[in-house]
């Protein structure tokens, strides 16, 4: 799993940064925000600060130049709410969450 990968790798294929990490990025930004309350991904109550390594991961990820400039963190959760009404039938929009909400300074 990748929260094992980066237990020894600052990046997931070693030390630098590269098309898989970029590929991943989107995904556990949207982890707490979507995946895990409308997918139960990771459990009912599993969140990335769960994952040490993983959420170490991510603000490295973060503190790449140019990366919190290019991510809307508002959008990325609320369009799954928006976009799968058969998950959210109700169009229930819960309050996004803000970097520091996922663990990220």
């Amino acid at each position: 799993d990748a929260n094992e990968v980066l237990r020894t790798n600052d990046y997931l294929c070693g030390e630098v940064f590269t098309e898989a990490d970029l590929r991943l990025l989107p995904t556990i930004l949207r982890f707490d925000g979507a995946y895990a309350p409308l997918f139960r991904a990771g459990g009912a109550h599993l969140r990335i600060r769960d994952y040490p390594y993983l959420l170490a991961w991510l603000q490295r990820c973060w503190d790449i130049e140019g990366v919190q400039e290019s991510i809307d963190l508002q959008d990325a959760s609320t369009s799954y709410y928006k976009q799968l009404f058969p998950l959210n039938p109700g169009g229930l929009i819960p309050t996004p969450l803000t970097a520091a909400d996922i663990g990220l300074q």
